[in-house]
């Protein structure tokens, strides 16, 4: 999803500020999700727990790790989904993945002075 918000810019997906740099990596998507993950991912998982939207049958464990199953990542991915589409200050979140893409291009192009994405509270 950040990927597709890259692409309608000038920007090269493989360039990378924050992630380390890797032959077919998209490191500037990782980059770009950053300030987003509080606003989108954490309070996604807090909404699911408070509102008891998780099932025990959504995860299994190996070799001490948990991890979700396919039926879970299917129901955490719809969530998301529906999260991205959630408005924030009258736009929803994708639009501001994809305007945080454009300030990054414009500091790139020495346009302006990039400012990261911020949710005011």
């Amino acid at each position: 999803m950040v990927r597709h918000e890259i692409s309608k810019t000038h920007l090269e997906e493989t360039f990378s500020v924050l992630h380390a740099p890797g032959y077919g990596r998209a490191s500037l998507s990782l980059d770009l999700a950053e300030p987003f993950k509080p606003v989108l991912t954490d309070m996604l998982i807090f909404r699911m727990v408070q509102r008891r939207m998780l099932e025990s049958s959504w995860f299994e464990q190996h070799d001490q790790v948990c991890l979700l199953t396919e039926t879970g990542r299917r129901h955490v991915a719809e969530q998301f989904a529906q999260r991205l589409e959630e408005d924030y200050q009258g736009h929803p979140f994708r639009y501001w993945i994809y305007k945080e893409a454009l300030m990054l291009e414009r500091e790139v192009l020495d346009v302006s002075e990039y400012e990261s994405f911020k949710r005011r509270v």
